[in-house]
């Protein structure tokens, strides 16, 4: 074995098992048969460098996207009435809730006792 080979490190040391960003360091110290060891170590990176490192990544990113992103101009307001039920779509939503209703066998919340009298006036309109 040469001192060549003794400075090699196998590159499946360089390498990290999650996704990172990883910044590596290198630091070579003396071993016990006076050889030199490479050993590489995480170093998260901080002030400037994490700066710079995460400003590429956003950079990077616009650069994958096509460029500029534009956000979608929200839909227009919907108008409730048309969210709200009619005619025999009401009458059918104030069966299932006496139907789940008589299910439980208790008397009905006083907010689900409104909702079958304005869906008694939704099938009264049509």
């Amino acid at each position: 074995m040469t001192a060549v080979d003794d400075e090699l490190i196998p590159i499946s040391r360089l390498f990290f098992d999650d996704a990172g960003p990883h910044i590596v360091s290198v630091s070579t110290s003396q071993g016990d048969a006076g050889g030199t060891t490479l050993a590489a170590r995480y170093t998260p990176a901080r002030g400037r460098e994490l700066h710079d490192l995460l400003g590429t990544s956003i950079a990077q990113l616009g650069g994958v996207s096509g460029g500029t992103r534009r956000t979608p101009a929200p839909p227009p307001p919907v108008s409730i009435d048309t969210l709200l039920y009619r005619g025999r779509a009401a009458l059918e939503r104030a069966l299932e809730i006496r139907a789940a209703a008589r299910q439980t066998g208790q008397r009905p919340a006083s907010d689900t006792i409104d909702e079958l009298l304005d869906l008694i006036g939704l099938a009264a309109e049509e």
